[in-house]
């Protein structure tokens, strides 16, 4: 076992973190929590994800693509469906983890775990000017949190479709930097 693989010990931020989660799920039954994990930065994350068996919903978004056998480096989207000690041990991790480098994005969505999925898999290939396929790594934080500045409205609106809340760390401001969903415009009745 790598220094890596270990739960690092909880510190402040990250139980209060972990309780503000918690809080916001039982308040808001309705909204789901994902994580959405950039793979690239930790290659050990599939024997994490089945740690607590069936009390985590997981899928890598890049399985089925042309990028397949290097799935583990891209996106995995996770849903917590139980609160209890296996399911939370890996919230901490996750929580932790993110706190000392970036590698999550936490999503709050009213939608499924299939919807949510499909949509986020939609949005991983994007099409260069010269008419050439690409990654889009909107799923790293450091990029989704440069993205706001050079996407357009639609664009974000695209991006955020089902997702009313995106959060990404910002380790020099010790704060999570939360991305809402856009307002639709109102239609005025003549």
């Amino acid at each position: 076992m790598t220094p890596d693989d270990q739960t690092p010990p909880i510190d402040l931020q990250t139980r209060h973190s972990l309780r503000a989660i918690q809080r916001t799920r039982r308040t808001n039954p309705d909204l789901r929590h994902y994580a959405l994990v950039d793979g690239a930065g930790y290659l050990t994350l599939t024997k994490r994800f089945n740690e607590p068996g069936d009390r985590v919903h997981w899928q890598w978004l890049l399985e089925g693509t042309e990028l397949d056998e290097i799935k583990h480096a891209g996106p995995a989207l996770l849903t917590f469906t139980d609160e209890d000690a296996r399911s939370d041990q890996l919230l901490q991790w996750l929580i932790g983890r993110d706190q000392q480098s970036p590698l999550v994005s936490w999503l709050w969505s009213e939608q499924g775990f299939e919807t949510v999925a499909a949509h986020l898999k939609s949005q991983l290939f994007t099409q260069l000017p010269d008419g050439r396929r690409a990654l889009f790594r909107y799923y790293n934080p450091t990029v989704r949190q440069a993205l706001e500045a050079v996407l357009t409205e639609k664009q974000q609106a695209e991006l955020m479709t089902g997702i009313l809340y995106w959060q990404t760390w910002r380790p020099l401001q010790q704060d999570y930097l939360t991305f809402t969903a856009p307002k639709k415009p109102e239609v005025c009745s003549a």
